[in-house]
């Protein structure tokens, strides 16, 4: 994904909360709570300064079959990437990116390591601006920003087995 300082760094952190942003995100709901896949899914991104990763990670049910649970995965961005999202969705993830922003700066503390990031990012103001960037996104960047992210080519997986 993007270096923070990139507009589109916004649309692909609120497309990892639609994906796994807790218990009625599209991860969950289709292959915890349905399909019975995983135990536990998430996806989340490895980047701040510079570019990074989005990672799409869980831990199976046993006897899941680690193919069958990537092809399920698979299939669930697909239907991201085909039907995009509803605007009553997107006002979902961003309410609760608004909620999550104003409860981590509540102390003197946090909001001074906040903006000490904002400057080390080049742009201390950058701090009264974050949400409106958030807020800015779009349906359309949401569905455009999926098929560039999710792109096949673009993309590695790891089977991590245990040793039992």
């Amino acid at each position: 994904i993007y270096p923070r300082t990139d507009l589109r760094y916004y649309t692909a952190d609120l497309i990892t909360e639609i994906l796994s942003g807790g218990g009625s995100s599209r991860l969950y709901q289709a292959l915890v709570k349905e399909k019975q896949l995983f135990s536990n899914i998430e996806c989340y991104h490895m980047g701040s300064t510079d570019a990074g990763l989005l990672t799409i990670e869980g831990k199976l049910v046993k006897g899941v079959n680690m193919k069958d649970a990537e092809a399920a995965i698979n299939e669930e961005i697909k239907k991201l990437q085909e039907n995009g999202i509803t605007v009553k969705e997107l006002e979902k993830v961003k309410n609760k990116t608004e909620s999550m922003m104003a409860f981590e700066d509540m102390t003197i503390m946090n909001r001074a390591a906040s903006i000490a990031m904002y400057e080390l990012l080049g742009d201390a103001d950058l701090i009264n601006k974050e949400l409106d960037r958030y807020r800015a996104v779009t349906t359309e960047e949401i569905a455009k920003e999926c098929n560039i992210i999710f792109n096949e080519n673009n993309c590695n997986t790891l089977y991590y087995y245990s040793d039992n």
